[in-house]
């Protein structure tokens, strides 16, 4: 007599389908909320100019002489608002009744976070444009290349505060790694812990995947936020509609910003 198995009682065993979702990851965005921002000279136009003051210098005042009249003439930085990106999907009728998830809700949350990391990796593409480097490519940071890139920002009297040094996981590894940095002295007197960086040296340390990567070449940044510049027009908007003609929902979310590097001096490329 034969048994009644999964196999032949197939049609009576359910499927189920799991109330949660596997989300894929997201990266540390950081670079927008350190570099210094111009959204609000970008109300209209399609460029923002930044003018320089230069400074004047100290004359010895000879007596019977007149004083020495001083004109510099004056440079500017332009910022293009010409980043336009979109991420937009649409979503048929019969996928929103018959699924069982929010896919609406669900893919509008990813358009919005794929956009804020386009602008951060605007940001981080500015690396290379510092003249400033340190460091060696496809070789370990060492602690004379951190002290070199803070020197660097010394003599060039850029302020102490609001520095920030922004580092590949592979560098943020590498750093770890250094005695130094486990030590009690390291982090306000602290030791490194589960791989968490507060300052190095006095520099707010960031880690993240949106550092740019050339094969073996990574390029880090240790800069000051007047380094670089960003300028959002127009922020992350999202718009809905319904398409009769498809039969579905149709959503588009978009961004127009600009990027620009304000202060070379201020930026340090750390290589790795």
């Amino acid at each position: 007599m034969s048994n009644l198995t999964t196999t032949t009682s197939a049609v009576f065993i359910p499927e189920k389908w799991s109330t949660d979702v596997i989300r894929a990851r997201e990266a540390k965005l950081v670079m927008a909320k350190i570099v210094k921002r111009f959204d609000s000279d970008a109300t209209d136009g399609d460029t923002i100019h930044v003018p320089n003051i230069s400074h004047l210098v100290a004359n010895e005042k000879v007596q019977g002489v007149d004083v020495s009249f001083q004109a510099p003439t004056e440079s500017e930085i332009t910022i293009n608002l010409d980043q336009h990106y979109e991420c937009s999907f649409k979503l048929e009728d019969i996928v929103k009744v018959q699924s069982k998830y929010d896919l609406n809700s669900e893919y509008t949350r990813e358009t919005g976070y794929a956009l804020a990391k386009q602008i951060d990796g605007t940001l981080t593409a500015l690396a290379t444009g510092f003249s400033q480097t340190t460091g060696t490519y496809n070789t370990a940071i060492t602690t004379d290349v951190i002290l070199d890139a803070i020197q660097l920002l010394d003599d060039a009297d850029v302020p102490e505060d609001d520095r920030h040094f922004v580092m590949k996981p592979k560098t943020k590894r590498d750093i770890i790694d250094i005695a130094t940095y486990i030590s009690n002295d390291f982090v306000n007197g602290k030791p490194v812990e589960s791989g968490k960086l507060g300052s190095i040296y006095g520099v707010d340390a960031h880690m993240t995947t949106q550092i740019v990567k050339s094969g073996n070449n990574t390029n880090n940044m240790l800069f000051h936020r007047d380094a670089l510049a960003l300028a959002v027009q127009k922020d992350v908007t999202t718009n809905s509609d319904y398409a009769t003609a498809s039969i579905a929902h149709i959503v588009v979310t978009d961004s127009l910003w600009g990027v620009k590097e304000l202060r070379d001096d201020h930026g340090v490329l750390v290589k790795s």
